[in-house]
């Protein structure tokens, strides 16, 4: 069996309401509506099974994100109760060809990466589906912030989320409202060149140095 290892978190506690248990799907099926399927969605509180998601699947835009190929993404999540984490669960809307993808889960800027997924193109490559991407050593969060970095490389693979759609760069600015890169604080952020195609234990990352302030946010669920 994997050992686990304890993640600290920078917020309390919050109360959490029931959950529902899982639905399923008649009619067309939209990326909501699959998540809701595999794993159950509550307006109010957590979906069943998931300790936090990066965005409510109620509020998920209806145009997919395509991801800039090789950059990096990174993604605020709330986590709120504490629990062990073995699984990042992505959705990939388009079954375009994948041939790199890392994820890693940070408590903020300037530190090692509490969870790290090993290279895992050939997990999510070739249909549009969501996939439980398992972390290298399971890991036990305490409630917190946590942020999701992703570097995907591809044909113009695309993911869930939401957009800002003010004109111009004001865009990023909604999405990311009080948010300050060089103070260690985002919503959703972007690294045109250098992101780390490979993540270890020590990879870290400086928010404030080359990224910027993103007018999209993609959808993770950490479970």
């Amino acid at each position: 069996m994997p050992s686990a290892v304890l993640a600290g978190g920078n917020n309390g506690p919050l109360a959490v309401e029931s959950v529902t248990n899982p639905e399923s799907i008649s009619g067309p099926l939209t990326v909501a509506g699959l998540i809701t399927a595999q794993s159950g969605v509550s307006t109010q509180a957590l979906a069943a099974g998931y300790l936090g998601q990066s965005v409510n699947p109620d509020a998920l835009s209806a145009t997919a994100v395509v991801l800039t190929t090789a950059y990096g993404y990174l993604t605020r999540v709330s986590v709120p109760v504490s629990g062990l984490s073995t699984y990042l669960d992505v959705v990939l809307t388009t079954g375009n060809t994948v041939t790199g993808a890392v994820w890693a889960l940070y408590t903020g800027t300037a530190s090692n990466p509490v969870a790290y997924t090993a290279e895992s193109h050939t997990a999510v490559s070739g249909t549009a589906n969501l996939y439980s991407v398992p972390w290298a050593t399971p890991v036990n969060l305490a409630a917190g912030t946590y942020y999701v970095y992703q570097c995907v490389t591809g044909t113009t693979p695309s993911m869930p989320g939401v957009t800002a759609t003010s004109t111009g760069s004001i865009g990023a600015t909604v999405l990311n409202p009080n948010c300050s890169l060089s103070g260690g604080t985002l919503n959703s952020a972007l690294l045109a060149s250098g992101a780390p195609t490979s993540v270890t234990g020590t990879t870290q990352l400086t928010f404030g140095t080359s990224w910027a302030l993103n007018a999209n946010k993609l959808w993770y669920g950490i479970r």
